[in-house]
């Protein structure tokens, strides 16, 4: 049984446990840092996957490896130790940049509902400019609003009070700022409704070498894969 839970006393006497919460980690980028945004702009694209409605992203993949960013890259990795180790309480001495991409999403486009897989953290930098109507990243509790309960329930039609009935949560798309979460978390990018093209620098992340654990077998070495 975990020793620290979220509770909620209520004015009954009552205690609510929220249990299992997900953290999502957003820092603002020093503004010396995100000039690299200039470099992304330089950089190559092609359609995705779903021509019309995905987007483009850069050819490169890599793009943190380049040596205009590698101030930007070196303090997101501070972040990314910071994220792992007090928040996530991940237990590894280094993280490494698996891909890293620039992605745009013109007027009319989004990204379908996903996870990131071979990754264990994942984070998107936003650039550029954005409205307030400018989509950035929706999250989803994980049955996504598909109940495997018998019943389907009926809610308030204000459920802001209560973060325990959300289905979704929208992190709003600040250029200037970085958004980490956990790979596995399920997410998708809205319609960008404005005239604007959204901007950012999605990134996946592993540490460095390996991952999993010896004592349980789920070790994976990098080097020793056969």
């Amino acid at each position: 049984m975990g020793e620290y839970v979220l509770e909620n006393k209520l004015d009954n006497g009552a205690t609510v446990l929220g249990l299992f919460p997900t953290p999502i980690y957003c820092a603002e980028i020093p503004k010396e840092l995100s000039v690299a945004a200039n470099f992304f702009d330089t950089l190559e694209h092609r359609e995705g996957n779903m021509v019309g409605e995905y987007g483009s992203h850069s050819k490169n993949t890599y793009v943190l490896q380049e040596p205009e960013c590698k101030d930007l890259a070196d303090w997101i990795m501070t972040q990314v130790k910071k994220y792992a180790d007090e928040i996530l309480m991940y237990d590894y001495d280094e993280y490494a940049f698996s891909q890293t991409w620039v992605t745009w999403k013109s007027p009319g486009q989004y990204h379908t509902l996903h996870t990131h897989p071979n990754s264990l953290i994942s984070a998107c930098f936003y650039y550029g400019y954005g409205d307030e109507n400018t989509p950035a990243i929706t999250f989803h509790r994980p049955n996504g609003g598909i109940t495997s309960a018998t019943l389907s329930p009926k809610y308030k039609a204000d459920r802001r009070p209560s973060a325990y009935s959300w289905e979704t949560f929208q992190v709003p798309f600040t250029p200037g700022t970085i958004c980490m979460f956990p790979s596995y978390f399920l997410h998708h990018v809205p319609i960008n409704n404005t005239n604007y093209i959204r901007k950012g620098l999605a990134m996946n992340i592993l540490p460095k070498g390996k991952i999993g654990d010896p004592d349980s077998l789920t070790e994976l070495l990098f080097d020793k894969v056969m």
